[in-house]
């Protein structure tokens, strides 16, 4: 399974005080992939209101609470800093619960997303069906990469779903490596195969992928099923 999970990961190409992401109002939560500009969305769209824009977050976060609330299978927690900013959100819905008791074996830890308008890394974690379809368990918005970021994360992520992922699957972030060390210590952490191959070139220099079969050759490698780690070391 976890090279049918290597496979499918491609490109990911009214309160008393208001909380606030940073002190000038974002005009978009679009999430892109990180490195891709985007121009900026219609500040006419309707939905861009002065008094959302002043208030969006804050708006948004009481949905999240009131659906926890509400709903006895909803999860969110959240985090502001001194100055009431929001710096961690995390949530989860009674449909991505039920994935995950299905297929979470195998988790993908994934924040390679940003969120156009607040500068705020958007966190996904996902797994695949027995269709080899991509479903989803939980999302999250932080500001910060730190492993005190993640560990919270992964924290509020066990309270929620308890119990952990048997492998999970990520970029070569060092902070993710020594959240989950501390938290998910009953689960093994692989690294993402795209994400490896993805930094071929930049590891043993362009000429040598694009003007020899140095590439194909190491391709035919990593992404066989029929050898055996001896081979391979060989």
């Amino acid at each position: 399974m976890c090279e049918s999970f290597d496979r499918l990961v491609t490109n990911p190409n009214s309160s008393k005080s208001c909380i606030v992401i940073s002190p000038s109002c974002p005009e978009s939560s679009i999430f892109v992939p990180r490195g891709i500009e985007r121009s900026s969305p219609n500040t006419s769209n309707k939905y861009y209101t002065p008094d959302v824009l002043e208030y969006d977050v804050e708006m948004m976060v009481g949905n999240l609470m009131k659906k926890k609330e509400h709903l006895p299978d909803f999860s969110c927690e959240y985090f502001t800093d001194d100055n009431n900013c929001l710096v961690r959100l995390f949530w989860s819905d009674g449909e991505s619960k039920r994935n995950y008791q299905v297929f979470g074996d195998i988790m993908l830890f994934d924040a390679t997303y940003i969120s156009n308008g607040y500068s705020m890394v958007f966190v996904l974690f996902t797994g695949i069906d027995n269709h080899n379809n991509n479903v989803s368990f939980g999302a999250a918005l932080v500001v910060s990469e730190t492993a005190k970021t993640y560990k919270w994360l992964l924290r509020y992520f066990l309270k929620s779903f308890g119990k952990q992922p048997d492998v999970v699957v990520t970029d070569q972030h060092p902070a993710m490596k020594k959240a989950i060390a501390e938290v998910f210590t009953g689960s093994r952490h692989r690294l993402c195969m795209w994400h490896v191959m993805h930094k071929l070139s930049n590891k043993v220099g362009v000429t040598l992928c694009n003007t020899t079969d140095f590439k194909r050759r190491i391709c035919d490698i990593v992404w066989t099923y029929s050898l055996s780690p001896e081979e391979f070391e060989e």
